[in-house]
């Protein structure tokens, strides 16, 4: 199910017809039962990228870090707009912008966030015995997984696996 109710077809011609009709965003945004940031939104991409601009994402696009931190920069310092660095940039959006400059003047990267923290996988061969000590420090102790698997420098899997075969 589309997230728009409008289609890029439907958008092309109300924009045309914007254009043909002499009146401000406002007052033709409002005629239409439009938004007037959206619609706004809708001539900015239209210029920049054409009918393409106009249709839905069908995917999520992936940004090279050296862009996101360029953009970041250009924004931050203050001569640019949100939605002007996102046209300037070619974003789908100022979002992407916002959460990259917020991520950005938290921890000073522009990276993606794992959803979990990420173990390098090091797996190793183990004696008997090791394994014994790793579950224990995984149950008695309280560690987690993560914990145990740099601890003993083995992999979150191998850990995971001997404390549940335990």
């Amino acid at each position: 199910m589309p997230r728009s109710k409008h289609t890029a077809f439907e958008k092309l011609t109300l924009i045309e017809e914007f254009k043909r009709s002499g009146i401000s965003k406002e007052a033709f945004s409002r005629g239409y039962d439009i938004d007037r940031t959206t619609f706004n939104h809708w001539l900015n991409r239209y210029e920049r990228d054409g009918i393409d601009g106009l249709r839905e994402a069908r995917h999520n696009n992936h940004y090279p870090k050296a862009l996101k931190l360029e953009a970041v920069v250009t924004y931050l310092s203050e001569r640019y707009s949100l939605n002007e660095v996102a046209l300037k940039f070619g974003l789908r959006s100022k979002k992407q912008l916002r959460d990259w400059v917020s991520k950005y003047n938290k921890d000073k990267t522009v990276t993606a966030s794992p959803s979990r923290r990420q173990v390098p996988v090091m797996s190793r061969k183990t004696t008997f015995e090791e394994r014994i000590s790793i579950v224990e420090y995984a149950t008695k102790d309280k560690h987690s997984y993560t914990e145990t698997a740099e601890h003993f420098g083995v992999s979150y899997q191998q850990a995971r696996s001997w404390v549940l075969k335990a």
